[in-house]
């Protein structure tokens, strides 16, 4: 099996696969390039000599490149001014499908991931009381994070709640189960739906809205 190196090719050099199904956060994408540097730009296949992963960073840096931008670290430049992406070689798949199959499972199987929700949000917190602009540069906004803490906050056993400052605060003890009054009892429940990807969780929520459905979106 051949060994896996880092090339830098010329962006105009680099063939995209034939199809790719994967939407782009273009913006956000050029965010972390700009405060990160360009890590890694894609990487290729041998066999079809075509890019299995990394459109997305290619576009946002041919963008880059057209409007004159400095090249991020990274990048390299030929003695024309061509930019020069760093890209994986040496993996070769072994027919059109399985090239297809590897670009699909690179997105997809990184999406069905998901998050640990507790842990990204203490992640987040401690990123923007460093620095607000790294948070920005992670794909969350600051409200994103609010968003998070208070979904996260609903979770916590009865008796507890988030304060004015975000802390959690001891509220009054509970009635036991079956205590309240029936009137009192709440008239509204709800469930939560967890969706795979940003994509069906917007679907679901134009259809439910349209069907008369009392919903919001949570990140």
């Amino acid at each position: 099996m051949p060994n896996r190196y880092v090339e830098h090719i010329p962006l105009p050099d680099i063939p995209r696969a034939v199809r790719n199904a994967k939407a782009h956060d273009l913006v956000g994408i050029r965010r972390s390039i700009e405060e990160f540097g360009c890590v890694i730009a894609g990487e290729l296949d041998e066999r079809t000599g075509r890019l299995v992963v990394g459109h997305g960073r290619l576009q946002v840096l041919e963008e880059m490149a057209a409007e004159g931008a400095s090249p991020p670290e990274g990048v390299k430049l030929t003695d024309d001014g061509t930019w020069m992406a760093p890209i994986v070689r040496g993996w070769a798949s072994r027919s059109d499908a399985d090239a297809e199959a590897y670009l699909i499972a690179n997105n997809r199987t990184s999406e069905r991931g998901g998050w640990e929700d507790d842990v990204l949000a203490e992640m987040l917190a401690s990123i923007a009381e460093s620095d607000a602009r790294l948070l920005d540069s992670t794909g969350y906004s600051a409200e994103d994070l609010a968003d998070l803490e208070a979904a996260l906050a609903a979770d916590l056993p009865p008796g507890f709640d988030t304060g004015d400052d975000g802390g959690v605060e001891r509220e009054e003890e509970l009635p036991e189960p079956g205590d309240a009054p029936t009137e009192e009892r709440a008239a509204v429940w709800g469930i939560v739906v967890t969706c795979d990807t940003e994509e069906q969780q917007a679907g679901l929520l134009e259809r439910l809205t349209d069907e008369g459905w009392n919903v919001r979106a949570l990140m």
